[in-house]
């Protein structure tokens, strides 16, 4: 009896210090503290030898990162591309990537409307595997002053089948509900929250159905194609690998579906904006450690990493740990995309009116078999495991086998 007496009497008192908002982000910084210095986490403990170029620290009088560089597709070379980004690890924008057809929501609604779409396929497994009650004491607080919905509400929501035209049809709505939170936030809505992410359910990582939505399949192969004979020209050796799908992501202006989070190992990523834009901070692999990582949100079927710094809006007083984050920052409009590199992780936020944008998460060996690079030397010293050699092995096997099938 004294034992569940005093079981009782610890439960009130963590509910008292860390069952209101401010006492979350205190429970938050503790985690925070186990996950890097006492060793729970030892992808945090590794030195990088990469020197991750173009990288650098917040400006906090301009309010602004480093620049991702802008470049014509047409202006680079096979080779430049290699070595200046996909082995420097950089991200680039590609300016001059336009689509054949308008991709406005209306356009979207009217030539794929029919499509089926689901919502449970980002971060609803991470969600659910957290306790009920534990949801209820430290996340439902934050959802229900930011949108009036508790958390088994959300998750409900998150399993509901529904057409592409009917998500188009309430994007308006979905808006207002990001513009009425940023007013009870006082404008910090996503501001070490992770919470704040998981409402408006939004279209992410859909898979596009033939027969649904050929334009858009047409759309990303001919996008594809162009890219495997950018890669291939002048070379002997040209790329050979099985199509790849692209997927789509539909949101409303504001918004931010994700937190910034980091792809499993080997996974890079082309966005391809449609229509809108959409604003990205991308950090250097190498600044893992001080991003306040959120290791119970993390699983996702890319097997993210998932963080809770806010870096694209950052504040020190908020959560120290920013001002020795490496970033770059870009805005990446209707006809451009954005190429990120192996492990690079990033924070995507849409700009004014609604966005439709295209990616392909390539996954193992990810950019490396478009450029059918014969050595994986310049992915050292990833943050994830297997280990550094094995990963090299895997690569390398996997690379063979493709050749293999391929020819």
């Amino acid at each position: 009896m004294k034992a569940a007496g005093l079981a009782l009497i610890l439960a009130f008192a963590a509910g008292g210090i860390f069952g209101t908002e401010a006492g979350t982000w205190r429970l938050q910084r503790v985690v925070n503290f186990v996950w890097r210095n006492l060793g729970v986490d030892i992808r945090l403990q590794r030195a990088y030898q990469h020197p991750f170029s173009g990288y650098g620290l917040y400006n906090f009088s301009t309010e602004s990162w480093p620049s991702i560089e802008r470049r014509p597709l047409s202006s680079l070379t096979s080779d430049e591309f290699k070595e200046r980004y996909v082995k420097g690890r950089r991200p680039v924008i590609l300016t001059d990537i336009k689509p054949q057809l308008q991709w406005t929501p209306k356009n979207l609604s009217l030539r794929c409307g029919t499509m089926p779409v689901s919502f449970d396929r980002r971060y609803s497994a991470g969600l659910r595997a957290i306790p009920s009650w534990m949801r209820k004491l430290f996340l439902d607080s934050r959802t229900l002053l930011t949108y009036n919905h508790t958390t088994e509400h959300v998750l409900e929501a998150m399993h509901a089948s529904t057409t592409l035209e009917e998500y188009v049809s309430r994007l308006d709505k979905d808006q207002n509900s990001i513009s009425l939170a940023k007013k009870v936030t006082d404008g910090r809505l996503y501001s070490g929250n992770i919470a704040d992410y998981i409402f408006p359910v939004m279209l992410s990582a859909q898979h596009i159905e033939r027969g649904h939505c050929d334009d858009l399949i047409s759309e990303g192969k001919a996008v594809l194609r162009r890219l495997i004979e950018f890669a291939a020209a002048g070379r002997h050796d040209p790329p050979k690998f099985g199509a790849m799908n692209p997927v789509l992501f539909v949101a409303p202006a504001g918004s931010r579906a994700i937190p910034l989070h980091q792809h499993g190992p080997f996974n890079d990523n082309l966005l391809w904006m449609l229509h809108g834009s959409k604003k990205i901070v991308t950090v250097s692999p190498s600044s893992t450690e001080w991003l306040y990582e959120r290791p119970e949100f993390g699983g996702s079927e890319y097997a993210d990493r998932v963080f809770s710094a806010d870096v694209l809006e950052p504040d020190a007083s908020v959560q120290p740990d920013v001002r020795h984050v490496r970033g770059m920052e870009g805005i990446i409009s209707a006809g451009e995309l954005i190429y990120l590199p192996v492990n690079v992780p990033h924070a995507i936020q849409t700009q004014d009116g609604t966005s439709v944008m295209l990616a392909w998460q390539m996954p193992v060996p990810g950019i490396a078999r478009l450029f059918w690079m014969k050595t994986c030397s310049f992915l050292e010293e990833l943050s994830d495991f297997p280990p550094w050699a094995e990963k090299c092995a895997i690569l390398k096997k996997l690379m063979s086998e493709n050749q293999e099938a391929s020819d």
